[in-house]
């Protein structure tokens, strides 16, 4: 059951189904969840520095205060399903952050 390549080692599902869990084991008590989208990790992809890093939390706080910014993120999650910070940080034309940043909320 123990493996470090996942490849060989054994899935979750299989894992809650073994006799080693069998009295921990119940399948209408254990949490489910969601496909988590790539948007939502797209920071994972680039060395941020403090101030970028500061500026992305800051952007997430704002989710939680700011129906616009909601609204924005729901927008551009659609729009970006494979995340959009490659036009804060990515190969864009302008090294200015300000022009990244005028860009990404044009839309």
């Amino acid at each position: 059951m123990l493996n470090f390549n996942p490849a060989k080692r054994i899935s979750i599902n299989d894992a809650l189904k073994h006799s080693f869990f069998e009295d921990l084991h119940c399948e209408e008590d254990e949490p489910t969840t969601t496909y988590v989208s790539a948007f939502d990790f797209d920071f994972e992809k680039y060395e941020l520095s403090i101030s970028q890093t500061r500026e992305e939390i800051y952007e997430e706080i704002m989710l939680y205060h700011s129906t616009k910014a909601q609204k924005r993120y729901l927008k551009n999650r659609k729009k970006y399903p494979n995340g959009m910070l490659y036009l804060k940080y990515g190969n864009g034309k302008s090294d200015d952050p300000k022009d990244k940043m005028k860009k990404m909320f044009e839309e």
